[in-house]
């Protein structure tokens, strides 16, 4: 399987790594602080059932325990913008804090859907 985006972003020393798959009206979004990515904590969006309404995102937290808050937000986000389910595998090796990563994780972020929705 071949990733549709492959982004990275240097912050400070720490580098933020991006990779999305097209599946079957779906996408898999993996995000880590390592080259090597891992499970770490998985989390399923599932954007607005209602369409033209302004009703937000679901997300469940499948598995893990760090960064609950930063994938339920990045999650919502993808989920909502790509108009399809979701599934976030958020691996922060390196961070101790989500809010050291969310700014320059989110630029990163919005880099990658503005990419997808170009092409």
């Amino acid at each position: 399987m071949k990733p549709i985006i492959e982004k990275r972003k240097q912050f400070d020393s720490i580098f933020l790594y991006i990779s999305i798959f097209k599946l079957v009206k779906s996408y898999l979004v993996l995000i880590s602080d390592e080259e090597g990515m891992g499970i770490g904590t998985v989390t399923l969006g599932i954007p607005p059932i209602i369409e033209n309404m302004k009703t937000s995102s679901a997300s469940h937290q499948i598995f893990g325990v760090q960064s609950k808050i930063l994938s339920k937000i990045i999650v919502e986000k993808i989920s909502s913008y790509l108009k399809e389910p979701v599934l976030l595998l958020l691996f922060l090796k390196h961070i101790k804090e989500d809010q050291e990563v969310a700014k320059p994780l989110m630029e990163l972020l919005k880099e990658a859907l503005n990419e997808i929705s170009q092409k």
